[in-house]
C-alpha cells in the first residue's frame, strides 16, 4: 500500500475550516474563486468577438455582402439563413449557430479535471481525507461553474445591447440577453457529461475526449438532419434540436428546460458514481 503524506492544499484548508451546516457554501465560494480566472478570460474572448461582429454589421449591411442568395442551399439550410439584412439572423449565423460547440469547452474542461484530474495530480485523496462529503464536492463544483457561466453570459448580453444602442442597431434588450443565455443549458449539459465520466474514469484526457467526441457527434447529427431529408431523423436524437435559434425563432423555453433538467440529472448520477469510486494514492 502506498503511503500518503498529507500536505495542505487550498481544498484541504477549506474542508478543515468548514463546519457541517456551512460546508457547502464555504466550498462553493472556494470553487468560484478557483475557476473565476478561466471564466474571465473566456468571457473577455466571447465579448470581444461579439462586439466586433456587431460593430461590422452596418458596413456589411450597406455593401450587400450579407445577401444569402449567394450562399449554397445546403449552407442556408444548415444554419437557418433566411435573410441577414437585420441584426437577428446576422448574429445567429455569425455567433450563435456554432457557439455551443465552442463555449461547452469551458465547463467540459473544468468538470473533466474536477475528479479525474485531481486524482492525477494526487490531491484528491488528501482532500477527501478531510470532512468533505463527496456529494458536497460534486454539488459545489457544479453550482460554482453554473454561477460563473451564467454571470459571464449575462455580461455578454449587456455588452451586446450596449453596442447595439451605441451603433443605432435595432436589437431588443430581450434578444441581446437571451441569445447568450440560451447557451447556458446546453453548455452545462455537456459539462455534466464530462463530470459523470470524470467520476468513473481515472484520466482527465479520457473524460474530455469522450465528451468532446459526443459533442461534435450531436452537432453533426443536427447539421446532417437539416440538410438531408432522408437523414432528417438524426435531428430527433441530437440534443442540439432542443437548443433552437433564439434570435430568429424565439427563446426555446421548453428545449432549454429539457437540457437543463438533463444536465442536473446527469450531475446527480455523478454523485453515487463518485461515492463508489476507490481513490488511487
Amino acid at each position: 500500500m502506498n503511503q500518503v503524506t498529507a500536505t495542505a492544499t487550498p481544498d484541504t484548508a477549506v474542508a478543515r475550516a468548514s463546519t457541517p451546516p456551512n460546508r457547502l457554501l464555504v466550498y462553493l465560494r472556494h470553487r468560484i474563486g478557483q475557476h473565476s480566472r478561466a471564466t474571465l478570460f473566456w468571457g473577455l474572448g466571447f465579448s470581444v468577438y461579439a462586439l466586433m461582429i456587431i460593430a461590422i454589421f452596418p458596413s456589411f449591411q450597406e455593401s450587400g455582402v450579407l445577401d444569402v442568395d449567394q450562399y449554397p442551399e445546403a449552407m442556408r439550410e444548415a444554419f437557418n439563413l433566411t435573410s441577414m439584412d437585420t441584426i437577428e439572423p446576422y448574429l445567429s449565423s455569425q455567433i450563435y449557430a456554432y457557439m455551443p460547440i465552442v463555449l461547452a469547452f469551458l465547463p467540459v474542461t473544468i468538470f473533466a479535471g474536477a475528479i479525474a484530474g485531481a486524482e492525477e495530480r494526487r490531491t484528491l485523496d488528501v482532500l477527501l481525507g478531510n470532512p468533505l462529503p463527496r456529494s458536497v464536492f460534486i454539488v459545489a463544483t457544479w453550482l460554482a461553474v453554473a454561477a460563473l457561466l451564467a454571470a459571464m453570459l449575462a455580461v455578454v448580453g449587456l455588452l451586446q445591447y450596449g453596442a447595439a444602442v451605441a451603433l443605432d442597431i435595432d436589437l431588443s434588450f430581450a434578444d441581446a440577453m437571451l441569445s447568450p443565455l440560451n447557451l447556458f443549458p446546453i453548455s452545462m449539459l455537456f459539462g455534466s457529461i464530462a463530470l459523470l465520466i470524470s467520476a468513473v474514469v481515472r484520466q482527465r484526457a479520457i473524460a474530455t475526449g469522450v465528451t468532446v467526441a459526443f459533442l461534435f457527434l450531436m452537432y453533426l447529427f443536427d447539421i446532417i438532419g437539416k440538410i438531408s431529408d432522408s437523414w432528417s431523423w438524426l435531428r430527433d436524437i441530437s440534443v442540439f434540436k432542443a437548443y433552437g435559434d433564439q434570435l430568429q425563432d424565439g427563446m426555446p423555453w421548453g428545449g432549454a428546460a429539457l437540457l437543463l433538467a438533463l444536465a442536473i440529472l446527469i450531475a446527480g448520477v455523478a454523485i453515487p458514481a463518485f461515492q463508489r469510486r476507490d481513490i488511487y494514492t
